[in-house]
C-alpha cells in the first residue's frame, strides 16, 4: 500500500506545539511562512487560499508531525466546515509517530461486499503484534471515494488503521479526522437569530476531542476547586478555539468550586494578571513577549490554561 512520505522512516523529530508557541522567534518564522503559503495559487487547495491563519494550523501540524506542510496541505479537504485528512495522510503520520514498531500488518478474507479486512501493529515497548477486530465492506457507512469499487482492499485498509489507532494509540491522531468521519457527523444546524456574527464563528470551530477534554479536565477541574478559576471562565476559554459538547460543558460546570476562605486575599472570579495583559495585546510581537512569562512558571496547571489563553489570542491576532 502506498504512503505518504515523511522525512524520516520512523521516528520524525516532532516539534511539540507548546514548544512552538513558547519560541517567539520560532513563531514569527511559522507565521510568516503561513502568509506566504496562503498566498499560492498552485501549491495548496483552494480551501486554504488567502487563509493564513488555516496555513498556520497546518503548518504547526506538520512540524509536529515532521511533514512537508505543502504536501499535509495537499491531503486536506473541508467537510462540513471542518477541517478533514485523507487517510493516506493519517496512515502515514501513525507509522511515523513513534507508537508502533515496523508497519502495519494486514488481512483479509471473504470477496466482494463480504470482504473482511483487520489490521495489526507491534506498539511501543511490546514485541506481539496487537490486532484489531475484523471489518466487513458491507458495514462501512461511507464509501465516498471511488477506490471503494477499484481498490477495495487498500481503503479498507486505510479504515482499519484509523480504527486501530483511535483505540491503541489514540495520541498519534488526537484531534485529526478523515474526511468519512467528518461525512457520518452532517453539517451542524442552528437557529442563528438575527445575523449574530460570534455564533456563526462558534460554529465553524471543531468539536473538542473527547480524548483531550479527558486530560484537560483534571487540569481544570483543579483550577476551579483551587479557586482560581470559575467553570464559565474555562468554558469561555476552551470555546475560544473548539466548541464543547453540550455533555462536556456539563461536566465543567458541575465541577464543585472550593470555598474561598476569608482574608487570604484571592477572588475566585479574579483573573489571572498574565491573562489580562493577552487578552489586552495588540500585536502578536506583544504576545510572544507575554508568552515568555508562561516558561518561567511552576504551577503545570496555570501553564496548562495560560497556554490555551495566549493559543486564543494567538488566534484573534493571526485572523485580525
Amino acid at each position: 500500500m502506498s504512503q505518504l512520505t515523511t522525512t524520516t522512516q520512523e521516528n520524525p523529530i516532532a516539534v511539540a506545539s507548546a514548544a512552538m508557541m513558547m519560541n517567539p522567534e520560532h513563531m514569527r518564522a511559522l507565521v510568516s511562512f503561513s502568509e506566504m503559503m496562503a498566498k499560492s495559487a498552485v501549491t495548496v487547495p483552494k480551501h486554504l487560499q488567502g487563509k493564513p491563519a488555516d496555513c498556520l494550523a497546518i503548518s504547526m501540524q506538520a512540524a509536529q508531525w515532521g511533514m512537508n506542510p505543502f504536501a499535509v496541505a495537499q491531503k486536506t479537504h473541508l467537510v462540513n466546515g471542518v477541517l478533514g485528512y485523507e487517510a493516506q495522510l493519517v496512515n502515514a503520520v501513525i507509522q511515523s509517530s513513534g507508537a508502533i514498531k515496523g508497519a502495519f500488518q494486514y488481512e483479509y478474507k471473504g470477496e466482494a461486499n463480504n470482504l473482511e479486512c483487520r489490521v495489526g501493529a507491534v506498539l511501543h515497548g511490546n514485541t506481539d503484534v496487537t490486532w484489531g477486530e475484523w471489518l466487513k465492506k458491507i458495514d462501512v457507512t461511507t464509501q465516498n471515494s471511488p477506490l471503494w469499487k477499484t481498490n477495495p482492499k487498500q481503503q479498507m485498509g486505510y479504515l482499519q488503521v484509523k480504527n486501530w489507532a483511535r483505540l491503541y494509540c489514540p495520541g498519534a491522531i488526537l484531534g485529526v479526522y478523515t474526511d468519512d468521519e467528518l461525512v457520518d457527523a452532517g453539517p451542524v444546524t442552528r437557529e442563528m437569530g438575527n445575523a449574530q456574527e460570534v455564533s456563526t464563528s462558534r460554529t465553524e470551530r471543531p468539536a473538542y476531542a473527547d480524548e483531550q477534554f479527558a486530560k484537560n479536565l483534571p487540569a481544570w477541574t483543579k483550577l476551579i476547586t483551587d479557586g482560581k478559576k470559575t467553570p464559565d471562565q474555562i468554558i469561555a476559554t476552551v470555546q475560544s478555539k473548539a466548541t464543547l459538547s453540550d455533555v462536556q460543558r456539563q461536566q465543567i460546570l458541575n465541577i464543585k468550586q472550593a470555598t474561598v476562605i476569608e482574608n487570604e486575599g484571592h477572588d475566585a472570579t479574579e483573573k489571572h494578571p498574565l491573562e489580562i495583559q493577552m487578552d489586552k495585546a495588540e500585536s502578536e510581537d506583544d504576545l510572544h513577549a507575554l508568552a515568555d512569562q508562561i516558561r518561567d512558571m511552576k504551577d503545570p496547571d496555570d501553564v496548562q490554561f495560560l497556554t490555551e489563553v495566549y493559543q486564543a489570542n494567538l488566534e484573534r491576532l493571526t485572523k485580525g
